[in-house]
């Protein structure tokens, strides 16, 4: 593919550089950067407009990688020739290592660039990288500070909706990846996946009930979440396709109706068919409130 792979590194910036580029599609697949709309997702830019995304969930590529490495194949093959593909810091350990130089394998780009003085052209490239000046960055304090003001503009523009689990498909989490069961005498949320009870309650279980529950549902081990942990949580709404068309997060978790209340850019009431749940949570102030396991919740 004709394009160009911008390899980002720690205290450097591409924005200037970028800027100068502006007839050039770019997909932003730094998914922390705050330059190209919300963070935590993969763009097609066209002439400073959006013209594609698609939902990642975090910040940190090593959290959901295989969404990640998807998400840039399908919207280069949407780019014109000519495009740049912007990546964020390719840090120092191998998880990184492997997924950027997977990523220019998977590409092929033309051109592969970065920032001087880091070594990262030294890497074993498709084709030879070149170490090229770029702007200093910003420091971290300014970065939070432009993604709680993103957040807060997501909020803002968000309508809400309620969505039972039962209608739709999770994609993820652990949520949704099993066989939901019904459960008439409690307030509980429950499935089962292979040899896993899934439960999702407020209660405090002791091993003895617990024992009573795998027993009575053939399961070996229980993973067992409260509903709150699910609020704030990002998520995206999806077709069937796979298709992302808003953004947003979730507002409260009714485990005994399997309903769950979110606030997203959508229009209600919306088709959606896949809810795609992220990594970390955001408060109503528009503060990231910590990182949850991936496929733990």
């Amino acid at each position: 593919m004709e394009c160009t792979l911008l390899i980002g590194a720690a205290g450097h910036s591409w924005r200037d550089w970028i800027n100068q580029q502006s007839h050039r599609d770019l997909i932003v697949a730094d998914l922390g950067n705050c330059d190209h709309g919300t963070p935590g997702r993969v763009s097609l830019w066209r002439a400073g407009k959006q013209i594609a995304w698609r939902f990642i969930g975090t910040l940190d590529v090593q959290r959901n990688p295989i969404a990640w490495l998807s998400a840039v194949g399908e919207l280069a093959q949407q780019m014109q020739d000519g495009g740049i593909i912007l990546c964020g810091d390719a840090g120092s350990n191998p998880v990184m290592r492997h997924l950027l130089l997977n990523l220019a394998m998977m590409v092929q780009p033309t051109e592969i660039l970065a920032p001087e003085k880091t070594g990262l052209e030294f890497w074993p490239w498709p084709v030879g990288a070149k170490a090229v000046p770029v702007s200093a960055g910003f420091p971290d304090l300014v970065h939070e500070a432009q993604r709680r003001a993103l957040w807060l503009k997501l909020i803002e523009e968000c309508s809400e909706h309620e969505v039972l689990l039962k209608d739709i498909c999770v994609i993820g989490s652990r949520l949704g990846s099993g066989t939901m069961l019904a459960n008439p005498d409690t307030n509980d949320y429950s499935e089962i996946s292979g040899d896993v009870l899934h439960l999702v309650t407020q209660s405090k279980l002791g091993d003895e009930e617990i024992a009573r529950m795998l027993d009575h549902t053939h399961t070996a081990r229980l993973s067992m979440v409260d509903p709150r942990t699910y609020h704030g949580l990002i998520c995206s709404f999806a077709h069937e396709s796979g298709d992302d068309f808003g953004m947003g997060i979730v507002k409260r978790f009714d485990e005994s109706r399997g309903l769950m209340t979110i606030l997203n850019t959508a229009l209600p009431p919306a088709p959606v068919r896949i809810l795609k749940l992220g990594t970390f949570r955001i408060d109503s102030g528009g503060k990231e409130v910590g990182s949850l396991a991936p496929w733990t919740v």
